[in-house]
């Protein structure tokens, strides 16, 4: 008898196993708080909205509207990102410009764009940079800082504000480019 009751509590042990790992991990995701129902979230590759926490499971929606049911453990165990963990965020923007453009006349165009958009924090301030000497553009980067819930407005706004500009402006945006050279070897 003993050995069956013994028998049996290893056998609910390992059957229960996960449930408690899960469990352990709800209770330090509530303990700590890394993020809270209504976050948007990056956690063990789901991205999403949280829409309800229990001490085995979390659940988010992610933003094609699929509902993500996702253990504890494969969140505790792993990275948590809270994208509206913070009141304001840096959107990183790159663009390019040809060779021969202006590069004083894109970055005074790229300055202003960040300045003139209304969504864009003056404190701190927008950051416009020659960032690289790339294979076929140079390369700036544009860093504005906005209230995380503008950030998607003012990506999108910025980057079509900045072809429209220098679509206006003479400033050529250019793409990958091959030259290739064939040799005639048969005279």
């Amino acid at each position: 008898v003993l050995a069956l009751i013994g028998a049996t509590g290893v056998i609910i042990s390992f059957a229960l196993q996960d449930t408690l790992s899960n469990f352990a991990s709800g209770l330090m995701i509530l303990f700590y708080k890394p993020f809270d129902v209504d976050d948007w979230v990056d956690v063990s590759g789901v991205v999403g909205k949280v829409k309800s926490m229990t001490l085995v499971t979390t659940t988010i929606m992610t933003p094609d509207n699929k509902l993500m049911i996702v253990p504890n453990n494969s969140i505790w165990g792993n990275i948590i990102t809270n994208v509206t963990g913070s009141s304001e965020r840096r959107v990183d923007l790159e663009f390019g410009i040809g060779y021969e453009a202006d590069i004083d006349k894109a970055q005074k165009v790229l300055n202003e764009i960040m300045a003139e958009h209304k969504l864009v924090l003056k404190d701190p301030e927008p950051a416009v940079h020659l960032h690289e000497l790339a294979d076929s553009s140079v390369k700036f980067i544009c860093r504005p800082w906005v209230k995380t819930a503008d950030y998607w407005t003012v990506f999108w706004d910025i980057t079509r504000e900045v072809k429209l500009r220098f679509d206006k402006e003479g400033i050529s945006i250019p793409f990958p480019q091959r030259d290739v050279h064939l040799y005639d070897h048969s005279s």
